[in-house]
């Protein structure tokens, strides 16, 4: 029987079946998904415009434009796959679902010649409404430590933000800084809140307008350059965003500066006072502990290769699988050599 490489090479590349790679580039691998557009998930992809065919769902490829450059549209070989549509190549029918953790964000499903499934959990959100079926399974270990539970929902996260900054800006102007994907979710969250302007960079006004064509609620972003923006901004009441690289919050001359971010977060208090004037908001759009469980569950894997490249629980995440689940499991080695299928 075919021998299928499945594991999560020395550069973060997702190998699935031999002949797909995803968020890295291997030579051998002619084929690259694209699950989504942060950083830890980009390994090599000027690499891979190169040399080979890289799939995509269609609002990463906007939001890539935007983020790379508008060559990116032109190119042949990036494909954009729309919602609940196969791509065949290769020899494998390649399907993206959505992931629930940004916009654009997916899993991927290879089914290979002789029939069997591999499948790239992605970064993903808990609860999905549709999750990938699959034989074999590389899934995120981000949270994937017991310790990682949260003890809150997400629902009071947003309850808790939105207090926040309506309680800070009757101070002043609020500084909010996020990943990709979680700043255009509290922004959605905040857009019924509040009516004060929002302002951010040309390039993350930009990013926020490709949300607001696919669907989010989300009213325009004032570039901080233009003449509008500077007016607001002596006034004294807005809203500045931050996206990951664009600056430190603390040590603010002026107004209130909340990150939003799980990591190092409580498990049992969403918002941590790091002091009077800086807060981090435990807003994430990762599967917590249980909910990364859940999820590997419902995929009905019967092997489960655990992502050591991301995260760091990688152990932790395969232990509990075996332990608490029942399946094997295993976490990635960091190089090309773990085979199934024989």
């Amino acid at each position: 029987m075919m021998q299928s490489l499945v594991d999560v090479s020395a550069n973060g590349g997702i190998a699935l079946g031999g002949k797909v790679v995803c968020d890295g580039f291997l030579a051998n691998a002619p084929v690259r998904v694209q699950t989504h557009i942060h950083a830890d998930h980009m390994s090599d992809f000027e690499s891979s415009k190169g040399f080979q065919t890289i799939l995509m769902s269609e609002p990463t490829k906007e939001l890539l434009v935007v983020e790379l450059d508008a060559e990116l549209s032109y190119r042949s070989n990036v494909i954009a796959i729309p919602t609940g549509q196969s791509y065949e190549i290769e020899g494998c029918r390649i399907e993206l679902v959505p992931s629930g953790h940004m916009l654009g964000s997916t899993q991927v499903g290879v089914t290979l010649h002789d029939g069997s499934r591999v499948a790239y959990s992605g970064d993903f959100n808990w609860p999905l409404n549709n999750v990938i079926r699959t034989d074999v399974l590389v899934v995120d270990s981000t949270y994937g430590s017991p310790d990682r539970a949260r003890q809150y929902s997400q629902s009071e996260v947003n309850d808790r933000l939105i207090d926040l900054v309506l309680r800070r800006l009757r101070q002043g102007p609020v500084h909010i800084k996020a990943h990709r994907g979680t700043l255009e979710r509290a922004l959605e969250l905040l857009d019924g809140a509040t009516q004060a302007p929002i302002i951010a960079t040309r390039k993350l006004c930009k990013e926020v307008d490709v949300y607001r064509r696919f669907g989010y609620q989300i009213r325009p972003v004032l570039d901080i350059d233009s003449e509008d923006a500077r007016h607001f901004l002596t006034e004294g009441q807005y809203l500045r965003l931050y996206g990951i690289g664009e600056g430190d919050l603390f040590g603010l001359d002026e107004g209130t500066a909340i990150n939003l971010s799980a990591f190092m977060a409580s498990t049992t208090d969403p918002v941590l006072e790091l002091s009077p004037k800086a807060f981090r908001v435990a807003m994430t759009c990762h599967a917590d502990f249980e909910g990364t469980l859940r999820y590997i569950e419902a995929t009905r894997a019967q092997l489960v290769i655990t992502d050591n490249y991301r995260g760091g629980h990688a152990v932790d995440l395969a232990n509990a699988v075996r332990s608490q689940l029942g399946i094997d499991a295993a976490p990635s080695q960091l190089q090309p050599g773990r085979y199934w299928g024989e």
